[in-house]
């Protein structure tokens, strides 16, 4: 059984609609990238799964329907870290991290010293164990999309959607995270659906792919299968060579346009 599964899903934002009957399959333990140029409907899907926002269709996680699910139990079933998080600027680090327990706590709503830990294991793990007692409002941009992944991670979830989670991130972090997500995957069993924009990172670390283009599926597959020259240049209007990286998997690159120089 698939651990995300999406059939005909529809989303209408003032009115206008914004996904055309999306298809999705995710494997329990898989890795799955969702591309497409600026306004395909990448976010917009993943904030359907994670049910911020009203869908038409069905989208089941561990085989239960989103829609009939309590804010509570989604939030057990399903981590969600946004492109573009709001984080109260006073809020110290640990504090913030500590909230992913909030699913997992009792009526009283007191956290246990089994949920301390395993805050600051997520805090460890995104090398944030120095920041802990940090206002949030004093971080970087990077610093804090570590922080909200760290929260994430905190969460326990048998999903993890990351919304663009290199965005912010330098060359070093991009990988750390994502090496630490893959890690979490192999490990834990933990399922994965990102967005990127980087087609060849999310050819390094996804199993299968989906190419969104104006809310509507144009590809699904693995990367050698989605990603092509002319599947590019046709979605992105990009001019590319796609090379293989030795190891079965595609590399990227941007082909600049020649222009003849003075005298010539």
């Amino acid at each position: 059984m698939s651990a995300v599964k999406a059939a005909g899903v529809r989303v209408r934002l003032d009115r206008r609609p914004i996904l055309h009957g999306v298809d999705l399959a995710v494997a329990s333990g898989a890795w799955h990238a969702v591309l497409g140029p600026n306004g395909a409907g990448k976010s917009t899907l993943l904030k359907a799964i994670v049910g911020i926002l009203p869908h038409e269709g069905d989208i089941r996680v561990g085989g239960e329907a989103v829609a009939k699910l309590s804010a509570k139990h989604r939030a057990r079933l399903i981590a969600y870290v946004p492109q573009q998080p709001q984080l109260p600027g006073d809020m110290t680090v640990s504090e913030y991290v500590l909230l992913g327990r909030t699913p997992h706590l009792g009526y009283l709503g007191v956290e246990s010293r089994t949920d301390r830990a395993v805050a600051e294991s997520a805090l460890e793990r995104l090398d944030l164990a120095g920041f802990s007692g940090r206002r949030l409002g004093a971080m970087s941009g990077g610093e804090r999309q570590r922080v909200v992944l760290a929260r994430a991670l905190a969460q326990q979830a048998g999903v993890l959607l990351l919304d663009e989670p290199t965005t912010a991130l330098d060359l070093g972090h991009q990988q750390q995270v994502l090496d630490l997500v893959d890690e979490l995957r192999a490990t834990e069993g933990l399922t994965v659906i990102s967005t990127l924009h980087d087609l060849s990172l999310a050819a390094q670390y996804a199993d299968e792919l989906t190419l969104l283009v104006e809310g509507a599926v144009a590809a699904c597959g693995t990367a050698r299968e989605v990603l092509t020259e002319q599947r590019i240049a046709e979605n992105y209007g990009a001019r590319v060579r796609v090379f293989d990286d030795g190891e079965g998997r595609p590399v990227i690159h941007l082909i600049r346009e020649k222009h003849h120089g003075y005298g010539e």
